[in-house]
């Protein structure tokens, strides 16, 4: 994100997330701070359900840091160390709303750097920013206002829908389908051969032809250092605004609903399903040929072994309902503290 460097009087952030101003509506704020590091003429917020926790905390702020309150636990005045408060239904998505007035995202000049190799047959859609050193391979389409910085690569027959984001070093491999809005930060790769061999009494291990592709559906976000393989003979497809962390793994013919956030270190083996609004934590495997139904969240370091067929939470190793877990684990604390006893 590029620092805007811009100031803009409170009563103009107030009028931007629909607040009310508690305090003087006048000051000049000029960027943004968060509560334990506040910052005279930076705006923060709270994200509290205590009436009596969010009055502790405006009464640490500096008399000019502005704070971002719910309605529920907001005072009804201003308090006497001054800080302005800003009352809004729900401060978090507030305070999302006031960012790009202060920040906005990089992006390089539009146009095609003198170092980038654009094949013949390439297609470069309107408004693009191409940046150095870049490898666009042939028949590839890249649509409107694509963003792709240095080193970057497409392979052949890649297409990229409008407003697609590609940083440093991203390598997209043959056949890949990207739509409207992906970005893909640094270093990740998008559609390298699954890994898929079988034993062969001349060879030890034969190699499955990887004829598949990688198709990603609009407002997807994958972290850095994320690899996504092609389906041996079908797809491997990510839904609809799904989120992936950094160093993440997901594996041939995998099939992910919308809207699922997996989150970093974590492993997703071939052919698995994973449904709607799925939640996988942090270092979290998922065995190949499973099944995740939609709405079911999984905790960090779990590992999923069989078919979670409900919405809800899944904790351990094989991973179980979280209810369930916890009173596993309180089972097996007992039975050591008994027989330690004996």
């Amino acid at each position: 994100m590029r620092n805007l460097n811009k100031t803009h009087p409170l009563s103009h952030l107030a009028e931007r997330i629909d607040a009310k101003v508690l305090g003087d509506a006048s000051l000049t704020i000029s960027g943004l701070c968060t509560l334990e590091h506040p910052i005279p003429n930076n705006i923060t917020f709270i994200r509290s359900d205590s009436r009596e926790k969010v009055q502790r905390e405006i009464a640490k702020l500096p008399a000019l840091t502005a704070v971002i309150v719910p309605e529920a636990v907001a005072p009804t005045d201003q308090l006497q160390n001054g800080a302005p408060i800003l009352v809004v239904t729900e401060s978090y998505s507030s305070f999302l709303n006031v960012i790009p007035l202060f920040f906005e995202e990089e992006r390089g000049a539009v146009g095609i750097h003198p170092t980038a190799q654009i094949d013949p047959t390439a297609t470069i859609g309107e408004g693009a920013s191409i940046g150095a050193h870049v490898v666009v391979g042939p028949r590839c389409i890249v649509g409107k206002s694509v963003t792709m910085h240095s080193h970057s690569r497409l392979y052949g027959d890649v297409t990229l829908g409008e407003m697609v984001t590609l940083y440093c070093g991203v390598s997209i491999r043959s056949g890949t389908h990207i739509k409207d809005r992906v970005t893909i930060h640094d270093n990740s790769v998008i559609g390298a051969d699954g890994f898929g061999y079988t034993q062969d009494p001349t060879l030890g291990l034969r190699k499955v032809p990887q004829l598949g592709n990688v198709i990603i559906e609009s407002d997807v976000e994958i972290g850095a250092n994320t690899c996504i393989d092609r389906g041996a003979f079908g797809p491997t497809v990510i839904g609809r605004g799904t989120k992936i962390d950094n160093l993440v793994q997901i594996g041939h013919n995998a099939l992910f609903g919308n809207f699922s956030v997996v989150c970093g270190g974590s492993g997703i083996a071939g052919s698995t399903k994973i449904g709607d609004g799925v939640v996988i934590g942090g270092r979290v495997g998922v065995a190949d040929h499973v099944t995740i139904a939609s709405g079911a969240r999984v905790g960090g370091g779990s590992g999923v072994t069989t078919n979670l067929t409900e919405p809800g939470d899944y904790m351990g190793y094989p991973a179980v309902k979280a209810s369930e877990w916890r009173r596993l684990q309180v089972s097996l604390r007992q039975f050591v503290r008994g027989a330690r006893k004996k």
